[in-house]
């Protein structure tokens, strides 16, 4: 099965992951490397790489980047020397649940990409609120009431 990665600035990869396990109960097997003030480009590969042999397999492993170019994308393309890699970049957590429950035995790197890419995916939407508006609206609560 396609190993997955979610790397990030900051801890936003990990908060990502929690979120994950809150709305759907599971982690999917994915791992997560945040990028600290003061970790090197050089440490930060070197434990991006630690963590893809960890769980490398044939089919590869796909790396969800926050923002595309800074240094966990860049860390992630470099692994692509001596990695099998999907890189996508730009995640957010309706592609996050898209890619992890879709993901089967059966998925290529190819599959999940272009799950991760769909833009039924991307989750955002706008919607304007007039002041005073009293349109009914779903509950925000699990209780009846």
């Amino acid at each position: 099965m396609v190993n997955i990665i979610l790397i990030s600035h900051g801890e936003f990869c990990e908060g990502l992951l929690k979120s994950l396990i809150m709305v759907t109960g599971d982690d999917y097997g994915i791992k997560t490397l945040a990028l600290y003030p003061g970790m090197t480009a050089d440490t930060y590969r070197e434990k991006l790489d630690q963590i893809i042999l960890e769980n490398e397999n044939s089919e590869g492993t796909l790396i969800l980047a926050d923002i595309v170019f800074g240094t966990p994308f860049q860390s992630a393309a470099y692994m692509s020397k001596t990695h099998k890699i999907g890189l996508v970049s730009g995640m957010n957590m309706p592609m996050l649940v898209a890619v992890a429950s879709e993901r089967t035995e059966s998925s290529t790197l190819k599959d999940l990409i272009e799950i991760a890419t769909n833009p039924d995916y991307h989750g955002i939407q706008g919607t304007l609120f007039e002041k005073g508006e009293t349109k009914r609206r779903g509950k925000l609560s699990i209780n009846k009431d």
